[in-house]
């Protein structure tokens, strides 16, 4: 029916053979002989690449069927998926250990509590079983025949509205329960890691009992409340001289807290040539051609094709496209941008629009009605047809010969990055230090980025050499050059150089707020805080020169302006100081503050018991989940962890 667009839809041969590439890089099958590689390595123990793929197919199956996902969507499921794996892997060592194994009356425990998950496994297989019936059938009255036959041999749980648990736990005794390939795997899971991991769990917080004592001290921490008055600076306002920070500084601030710049995982720092994507003169026209070939169709009063059925198949405005362009109901002025607000409401109801061009691309528009409100206001319901102006393939490819040709300079003719990079006027930067799944921040996610980066060690043949191949995402296309690699388990200050000077940076300011506050202490001592006839509170006073003084309640895990929330600095001004005085000023996270407790209040004795008790239950509840998880983000941080992602999906 709709034959025609095969002739004039906008890149639709190019779009096509790009669909056939990304098809295929999709298959991840990069390197010849990839398969005998595992996806990767956890403490030695090979992850198969078999499972790793059939687990991404089936999680891509069941939670994203129909959605076209994006290469960084694909990118960071894979990456969500091998952490799945890396983390089984841990446990698994874990429990063998420590001999963790799945007794049968745990696992018939687990079953007989878990019937709705036990309900919905055996419920999915039957109906796939049905779904087999029926393609296997030479009849649909052979279909019902065998398909009522199947049903009868259901087990009754199953079909019961009202759930018998009693037959479900004598059905669970039989083994025709065990006969499902669902409640097969369902017992592998019990067995190899539900309750060995339940286990884990009773064993690792075994120690951790709270106490009174500690939910005392964290009561108090809570419900001890002081009025306070607080004066202070901001480090903002004592900015000092950058070059006051020179290299001496920070390497003898980094060779005495060496420690703590441990590098934990491999990074490279790059210099990339980058092209932004943009439409040509010649793109926009061909798009408005295409644009104008569907409006002479929709109004075609003998096409065959409606304008929601076109909307449907030729709008690129994924929200409304499905509705056939369908923008909402009766809409007023101010709700769209203004070149299409003009048309839609001059339009007469069910006319149709020529293209009409505003910043998101080209729109037909048509009117589906007109009304005024009870207040006069008009109001009109449309659809639309959307085409988005985009760089051609054409264009694109043009982009990548250029960058093309920079690779070909510094591999063939010995040429520099960035002379190359000059010659065709092609600018180059340099990126901070990245590790394997990071984006280079002007640029966003890259495809293949990752790749090209960082060599592969399973198979170093397949590094492309000094620059990469051409690279794009929506908005760039850039080629890559290595300047520096650093591996994991050093310790090196090319990662921490600027973040090291701008906290030396920072000190410098903070300790210069402190020095002024103490300069002005006796004035801001002096002031006394105005109250509020309206809100009856204290008003903040700023009659010191860069310094702002206010009234708060605080207490140890509260917030106090200028110092912050629940910090040592805060703890040890309201544990130490006496009510009534002014402390001195200290340096805090923004800059500088000083603090007047004005006095100190203790909760009822009623209040803190049930405080006390909440507490309690609380540490009870989530303590150990924290505790557990914490356990097992330990087990990943001391893991020697290998990753061959890039190996298999170089995209």
């Amino acid at each position: 029916m709709l034959t025609w667009i095969n002739e004039n839809a906008k890149w639709v041969i190019a779009i096509f053979a790009v669909g056939i590439a990304l098809g295929l890089l999709a298959m991840d099958r990069t390197p010849e002989q990839s398969h005998q590689y595992p996806i990767g390595r956890v403490d030695g123990v090979e992850i198969p690449y078999a499972e790793f793929n059939n687990r991404v197919n089936r999680i891509t199956e069941t939670n994203y069927r129909g959605q076209n996902l994006s290469d960084e969507q694909r990118a960071q499921l894979r990456n969500n998926i091998f952490q799945s794996f890396v983390q089984q892997e841990l446990l698994k060592a874990q429990f063998d250990e420590n001999a963790l194994y799945a007794s049968v009356a745990e696992m018939k425990a687990e079953l007989k509590n878990n019937p709705d998950v036990v309900r919905r496994l055996v419920g999915e297989e039957a109906q796939q079983r049905v779904y087999a019936i029926q393609a296997n059938s030479a009849s649909e009255q052979e279909a019902a025949q065998n398909v009522q036959t199947f049903i009868q041999t259901l087990p009754k749980f199953l079909l019961d509205t009202a759930f018998d648990k009693a037959a479900f736990d004598a059905w669970l005794e039989t083994p025709a329960a065990y006969e499902w390939l669902n409640m097969q795997n369902y017992e592998q899971e019990l067995k190899t890691m539900t309750i060995p991991l339940h286990q884990l769990q009773i064993f690792v917080t075994a120690n951790a009992h709270p106490t009174s004592l500690e939910s005392q001290w964290n009561v108090n921490n809570r419900l001890v409340s002081q009025d306070v008055e607080v004066a202070f600076t901001s480090a903002n306002d004592f900015q000092v001289d950058p070059a006051s920070v020179d290299s001496l500084k920070v390497n003898a601030y980094f060779d005495a807290h060496q420690d703590s710049f441990f590098v934990t995982k491999d990074q490279v720092r790059l210099a990339y040539a980058y092209l932004p994507i943009q439409p040509t003169a010649k793109d926009e026209e061909e798009i408005r051609k295409y644009a104008m070939t569907v409006y002479y169709q929709v109004k075609d009063s003998n096409s065959t094709s409606s304008f929601e059925e076109m909307a449907k198949v030729a709008s690129e405005d994924v929200g409304t496209a499905a509705n056939g362009g369908l923008l909402g109901d009766y809409t007023a002025r101010g709700t769209w941008v203004k070149e299409f607000e003009d048309v839609a409401f001059a339009l007469d109801s069910g006319a149709i629009s020529e293209p009409v061009r505003t910043k998101f691309g080209y729109h037909i528009i048509q009117s589906l009605g007109k009304m005024k409100d009870s207040t006069g206001t008009e109001k009109v319901k449309a659809a639309h047809i959307l085409f988005s102006v985009t760089a051609s393939p054409e264009t694109i490819d043009s982009l990548e010969k250029i960058l093309a040709g920079i690779k070909s300079a510094v591999e063939e003719s010995d040429s520099s990055f960035i002379d190359a990079a000059a010659a065709r006027k092609v600018p180059v930067r340099e990126t901070a230090w990245l590790g394997r799944d990071d984006e280079i921040q002007e640029v966003g996610f890259v495809g293949g980025l990752s790749a090209f980066a960082f060599v592969n060690k399973e198979r170093p043949d397949l590094a492309e050499g000094k620059v990469s191949g051409a690279l794009k995402n929506n908005d760039f296309v850039i080629v890559v050059n290595r300047i520096e690699t650093l591996e994991a388990g050093k310790r090196n200050i090319g990662p921490y150089y600027e973040q090291i000077k701008r906290n030396l940076l920072l000190q410098e300011s903070k300790d210069a707020a402190a020095h002024y506050l103490n300069s002005v202490a006796e004035k801001v001592k002096a002031v006394e805080l105005v109250t509020d006839s309206a809100t009856g509170s204290a008003k903040a006073d700023t009659s010191v020169e860069k310094v702002t003084i206010e009234k708060a309640t605080a207490s140890f895990d509260g917030f106090v302006p200028g110092i912050g929330y629940s910090n040592p600095t805060l703890f040890r001004i309201l544990s130490q100081q006496k009510v009534g005085e002014w402390g001195e000023p200290v340096v805090t996270n923004d800059g500088a503050a000083m603090v007047k407790i004005l006095n100190r209040s203790v909760p009822d004795t009623t209040a803190a018991k049930t405080a006390l008790t909440e507490d309690l239950a609380n540490t009870w509840r989530f303590g150990y989940a924290m505790l557990f998880n914490e356990y097992v983000q330990n087990l990943e941080k001391a893991a020697n962890v290998e990753s061959n992602l890039d190996l298999y999906y170089r995209e």
